[in-house]
């Protein structure tokens, strides 16, 4: 992968957004980070090293506009990370569905339509990778994740899709699903909710946003060539 190619980011503010970029960086990268709010993190953290763009995942106008300015400017674009998302959880019966569109807005349709237009440039390079950062709650049916687990399992399965149909313009698309990770993200977690996740973990300790950052770096580079379709855990040995 050119150091000269762009790698778009999304959730760049976020604690594995910020640490995704960190590493692309020390792996020579050029950064486009994506954000709605707290660019300043993102300045603080980097200084002039990225390109911080706006980016509101609920809003086609803000996608399209991000997306064409970073694809105007950039000489090619070797790598997608959609790393932005929100949190929701609830019992069915107390969601109320206007949340749940707004989950499934910023989790899924929102970084399909970003990916629809950043694979556009992909297509004429007929190269590319295209991480998704899904989750294992779409992977687990635990009692309050209908709506989050939800999103994930789309994206998820999104991601799979994407990889037979883009592989043949060299185009490989995987996705990513952590545990709990330690984040901002995962302190609006219910105590006994992340008690419980941890307990099912064979490995002891935390997962951390460098654990995720570095297979999406593996993910990335050319070293996963022959790797594309996988939803890869990053759970601790988490059993399902």
């Amino acid at each position: 992968m050119s150091s000269e190619s762009t790698v778009i980011v999304t959730g760049a503010s976020g604690d594995i957004g910020l640490s995704i970029i960190e590493r692309l960086i020390a792996d020579g990268l050029k950064v486009a980070a994506c954000c709605r709010s707290n660019p300043e993190k993102v300045a603080q953290a980097f200084d002039s090293d990225v390109e911080i763009h706006e980016l509101d995942l609920r809003d086609e106008a803000s996608i399209k506009t991000c997306a064409s300015m970073i694809i105007r400017e950039a000489r090619s674009v070797s790598g997608l990370v959609n790393c932005a998302g929100i949190a929701m959880g609830g019992l069915f019966a107390m969601t109320r569905m206007t949340d749940m569109r707004d989950v499934f807005e910023v989790n899924l349709f929102g970084p399909l339509l970003f990916t629809q237009y950043v694979t556009k440039k992909m297509m004429r390079q007929k190269f590319g990778s295209i991480v998704n950062i899904t989750s294992t709650a779409g992977l687990l049916a635990d009692p309050g994740t209908l709506a989050y687990g939800g999103s994930k399992a789309s994206l998820g399965h999104a991601s799979r899709v994407l990889a037979t149909e883009l592989g043949p313009l060299g185009i490989r698309v995987n996705a990513v699903a952590p545990s709990a990770v330690v984040s901002g993200m995962a302190d609006q977690m219910d105590d006994a909710a992340r008690a419980k996740l941890s307990d099912r973990e064979a490995l002891a300790g935390n997962t951390l946003p460098s654990d995720v950052a570095g297979i999406v770096s593996y993910l990335l580079s050319d070293n996963a060539a022959a790797i594309s379709g996988q939803i890869i855990r990053v759970d601790r040995a988490m059993p399902f």
